[in-house]
């Protein structure tokens, strides 16, 4: 348990020299078609969704530090919530947080790790980062090259990009580049699961906090609450 609050700690503050190869491959693509930002904002595998259960496994790297979470994510991209909770490998509970519009709130975190200010709120930005906002929008600009979209705008000093593709036309790519961050999510597998389409490999970069986070999507499910 010291080792993985340790790792996290560390994660939140120092640069990362180099990632590890990503474990997925790449989406293959297809020639586009005309689509509008709008047509590919809502089509986006999470945006007309009920609520869902994502059931995943994931990976923090730092410095050639490795440490793997079970988890179970609660998610709902209408309301713009979500509910976290991770496990260690034996099913030791070491978290469990919940993702608001504005903020997060902790409604445990094992004590190694909650010595560690910041640790639930950085979990929660990851999270909001990659299942919820910054999300695509009708009004993006968009560059439709031969294989692939990308959508773009400048918010709150950054310039936030959105690259889609593949054969349903799916998100692959969105990042953030600006003066206080720095950061990309990819997302990999897109599959169809009892009529429910979702990635099944998904990284995030954060350049400024020098961690990468990899998810294994296990199961997506709708939610029955």
């Amino acid at each position: 348990m010291r080792r993985i609050a340790l790792f996290l700690s560390a994660a939140l503050l120092l640069l990362l020299a180099g990632c590890a190869r990503v474990p997925f491959e790449a989406t293959e693509l297809v020639p586009t078609v005309p689509r509008s930002a709008a047509q590919l904002a809502d089509g986006l595998w999470s945006s007309q969704r009920s609520p869902l259960v994502v059931r995943h496994s994931a990976l923090f790297e730092l410095r050639g530090m490795r440490v793997p979470v079970e988890a179970m994510l609660m998610l709902d991209t209408r309301a713009g919530e979500a509910r976290l909770v991770g496990m260690n490998e034996m099913g030791v509970k070491l978290y469990d947080i919940t993702v608001l519009p504005d903020g997060s709130r902790a409604n445990f975190v094992m004590p190694e790790l909650a010595r560690y200010p910041g640790f639930a709120e950085a979990v929660a930005l990851s999270v909001r980062r990659i299942f919820l906002a910054p999300a695509p929008a009708a009004t993006d600009r968009l560059t439709v090259a031969r294989n692939s979209y990308q959508a773009s705008r400048e918010e709150g000093g950054a310039t936030l990009r959105f690259t889609f593709g593949g054969a349903d036309a799916q998100l692959l790519e969105k990042s953030c580049r600006g003066a206080d961050q720095s950061w990309r999510v990819r997302y990999y597998r897109y599959q169809r699961r009892d009529g429910l389409l979702f990635p099944g490999g998904i990284v995030l970069d954060d350049d400024r906090a020098g961690y990468r986070l990899t998810l294994w999507i296990d199961s997506v499910e709708p939610s029955n609450e």
